[in-house]
Parts: C-alpha cells; sequence; structure tokens
C-alpha cells in the first residue's frame, strides 16, 4: 500500500506548477518596460482537469506545466503586453491558491504521521 498516496502526488504537482507560475508573474513583471515583450503564462490545471475526468491515471502523468506566451493580449507601442494591474491580481491568486495546496499537503501528511504514531505524540 503506498502511504503517500495519489492525491499527496497530485497536491505536489499543483504546489510545483503554481511555484513555476510565480516565477514567471515576476518575470512577467521584470520585464514591463522591456520593448517587445510578450507575457508568459503557464497552462496546467485545465489540462489536469481533463486529464482526471478521462479516469487514465497514464494520462494524468502525463501533463506537465506548458508554458504559452500570450499574443492575444493588447500591446503597447512599443509592443510590450504585460499590464501591471493583470500580472499583480495574478500574484495575489496564485499565491492563495499555492498556500492553499500547502495547507491540504500540510493536513494529510499531519493524518498520516498521526496514523502511523498512533495518535501518540
Amino acid at each position: 500500500m503506498d502511504i503517500s498516496g495519489s492525491k499527496i502526488e497530485l497536491l505536489a504537482r499543483l504546489m510545483n506548477a503554481s511555484s513555476l507560475r510565480g516565477r514567471v508573474i515576476a518575470g512577467n513583471i521584470a520585464n514591463q518596460n522591456t520593448p517587445g515583450f510578450k507575457r508568459q503564462e503557464v497552462q496546467f490545471e485545465d489540462s489536469l482537469r481533463e486529464a482526471l475526468a478521462s479516469g487514465n491515471p497514464r494520462a494524468m502523468a502525463r501533463v506537465t506545466p506548458e508554458l504559452t506566451v500570450d499574443e492575444l493580449s493588447p500591446a503597447s507601442p512599443d509592443g510590450n503586453n504585460v499590464n501591471m494591474e493583470l500580472e499583480m491580481n495574478s500574484m495575489r491568486e496564485n499565491r492563495l491558491t499555492y498556500e492553499t495546496y500547502a495547507t491540504i499537503m500540510e493536513t494529510n501528511l499531519a493524518l498520516i504521521d498521526t496514523a502511523i504514531r498512533g495518535g501518540r505524540s
């Protein structure tokens, strides 16, 4: 029996994608004044949701975070399409999402610890 379970593996993958997303958002913010820079995004959750819905565990294992370039957002005259308001909102949302995943992970690991110790401290 795998004590870590697929739930913890899934949470770890979600946390990794969220961490990557944070680095990408920071890169977007750092390049807000770089002429011609196109903001980037991380796509993961939608692909993972589709794989989970398929019921195929192998499909879920193949899903990885994908870095995409945003070609649709309006650009300034210098070709840069970074919108600071959008990036700051994305950063806040990503931070809350990561913290939620981390809290769920911590709770699951505490339950495993309690089961191993038999409820003793």
